[in-house]
């Protein structure tokens, strides 16, 4: 791949007089050309400096802009303590959904050819990827992002500090950066907690990470909410093969959210902050917050159904606390006066009830997309039954 170098800008030279000096008036940081004041190049900057300033940038700029100005730059970028904070974009393999190609998608007279949705390839992965691909002249629909997850944090051989993993990433990935990023203070995974195959591994890859503060669960139903509203009735191939349809009874069914903090209880004892997002969160994940994570400081729970019993068992339980977020929750009043009496010793309490919407209630967008997939998969049956008979 061709690696084109940006262009660089033609900069005045700074006045003199206004350069520091040292004792004995030499212009410091500059070098002398006749009676011209040149300053220093940017590729000659000590290179602990670069690695700072580089560590800050963003994995944005670390891939697509930074190796691309001079070697100097190129070779600092490999430096593992570039690579401490990993804030991966977010994956959005849009669409997640279709319309069909038919209206009757049972009837077994039409070709096998026009049972097509699962087929269907998303348009763009967002737009960071979408630029990444283009950049390196990566064929699209070889594209992976599991690879690219791996790619990102091998450069940091350990010493990541900080993981975002994107929306709609894959069980393999998550596996992967359990094992590759052992010293972890702080770790986001974006997906929600029951409808993707892989949040169901979290409660075993968890207590890896000894040294972790904070933790942030869930957070992608609002990007499936967008799409819904923009897209049609069946899901497409690449969203479908992120659910967990084999053990799906019913969106309120138990969740994986007790097993994890269970499992944080026991490993993960410098644990500060939680967040937890798309979630059920009942009397007995209530009081394993209460009981097995004392210490927590900061603790917010998003979109999610938190009935008042198991709110006042938390008010009681978590003594700690100097912030608690309830962001769009249902289950209880807002304005509940025990409620907040319990709360007063809590400096920053911000409660907020949840929006009136339909399909914003993470319950039922859960079973709208559950009932699309198993819809394709009937789909995808009746498919197989039909090419073995036209076959």
């Amino acid at each position: 791949m061709a690696m084109v170098r940006a262009q660089k800008k033609m900069k005045p030279s700074p006045d003199p007089s206004l350069q520091p000096r040292s004792s004995d008036g030499v212009v410091l940081s500059m070098k002398k050309a006749g009676n011209q004041f040149l300053s220093r190049r940017w590729e000659e900057l000590d290179e602990d400096c670069l690695t700072n300033v580089f560590a800050k940038v963003g994995m944005e700029s670390l891939l697509l802009s930074v190796p691309f100005v001079c070697k100097s730059w190129y070779t600092t970028t490999l430096n593992p303590l570039c690579w401490k904070f990993l804030s991966f974009p977010d994956f959005e393999p849009y669409p997640l959904f279709t319309a069909p190609p038919c209206d009757d998608v049972v009837n077994l007279e039409f070709a096998a050819d026009d049972i097509c949705v699962e087929e269907f390839e998303p348009n763009t992965f967002g737009p960071f990827y979408d630029k990444l691909v283009q950049e390196y002249g990566i064929d699209r629909t070889r594209f992976s992002i599991t690879a690219f997850v791996k790619s990102v944090v091998d450069r940091s051989h350990g010493k990541a500090l900080y993981l975002k993993l994107p929306a709609f990433c894959t069980e393999e990935a998550l596996r992967y950066v359990s094992d590759a990023c052992p010293e972890l203070k702080g770790l986001r995974l974006p997906d929600d907690l029951v409808i993707f195959k892989h949040s169901q591994i979290i409660p075993q890859v968890i207590g890896k990470w000894k040294f972790l503060k904070h933790l942030s669960l869930g957070g992608s139903m609002a990007r499936i909410a967008m799409q819904y509203h923009k897209s049609g009735e069946y899901l497409c191939k690449n969203f479908e093969g992120l659910l967990s349809l084999e053990n799906y009874d019913s969106p309120n069914s138990s969740t994986n959210l007790y097993e994890i903090l269970v499992e944080i209880g026991i490993h993960c004892k410098h644990i500060r902050s939680l967040h937890v997002f798309d979630a059920l969160v009942g009397e007995v994940e209530a009081l394993t917050i209460a009981t097995m994570l004392p210490n927590l400081v900061n603790l917010t729970l998003g979109q999610s159904q938190i009935q008042r019993d198991s709110l006042v068992m938390l008010l009681r339980g978590c003594k700690k606390l100097c912030c608690f977020h309830l962001a769009y929750c249902e289950g209880f009043e807002e304005g509940d006066e025990e409620m907040l009496k319990l709360a007063s010793h809590i400096s920053d309490f911000r409660c907020k009830g949840a929006l009136s919407s339909f399909f914003t209630r993470f319950d039922v967008l859960k079973r709208i997309v559950l009932t699309m997939g198993l819809r394709n998969q009937v789909w995808r049956e009746r498919k197989m039954i039909l090419g073995k008979i036209l076959g």
